[in-house]
């Protein structure tokens, strides 16, 4: 017998089971192939270990909790639709496409943002990481941090990216060269 994406997930309510339901959500995270940082393949499997993270670090007592797994669902559930011949930015991201779709099942400025803006702090890390330019990775996180904390949505930024690194065969320098800016 075949499991299915609601198998997968194991949706927590009404919200959670229509996205988990929309055709588009099950195109998206029916996509993926194994690769560095992602292992699991499918989409699907990643969100399933994002959500596994949310459930062994917050608690349903977390204020933020349900937040988190929206954002988990939907963060990288659009790769599919990001075209590989342009850069990967603005329409092009699958972040801000997330986004789109998300709007459909909440109106919550600070969870839409952090839908879009999910990869930009490891993308800030990467800048120096990876090209050697610290300084201008300090300066796009700290424009991160600064957007983030104008929304008040800082705090479930980072939560969400401790669940999201902690997956598949991803490093942590990147997650802890960023909280270590934060504090």
């Amino acid at each position: 017998m075949k499991t299915t994406i609601k198998q997968i997930v194991q949706p927590e309510n009404g919200i959670e089971t229509a996205i988990v339901s929309h055709v588009d959500f099950i195109e998206g995270a029916s996509y993926g192939k194994p690769r560095s940082g992602h292992p699991e393949g499918k989409v699907i499997y990643h969100v399933k270990e994002v959500l596994e993270n949310i459930g062994k670090f917050y608690s349903s007592e977390d204020n933020d909790r349900a937040d988190l797994r929206l954002i988990a669902l939907v963060h990288d559930t659009f790769k599919h639709k990001v075209n590989h011949k342009l850069p990967k930015v603005g329409d092009n991201h699958h972040g801000t496409i997330a986004r789109v779709f998300a709007q459909q099942f909440t109106q919550d400025h600070k969870v839409l943002k952090i839908i879009e803006l999910h990869d930009e702090a490891y993308n800030a890390w990467q800048k120096g990481g990876r090209r050697g330019d610290w300084y201008g990775a300090e300066r796009r996180a700290r424009k991160l941090i600064d957007e983030l904390s104008n929304i008040g949505g800082l705090k479930q930024y980072v939560k969400f990216y401790k669940c999201d690194n902690r997956t598949g065969d991803k490093e942590q320098d990147n997650y802890d060269w960023f909280v270590n800016l934060i504090s």
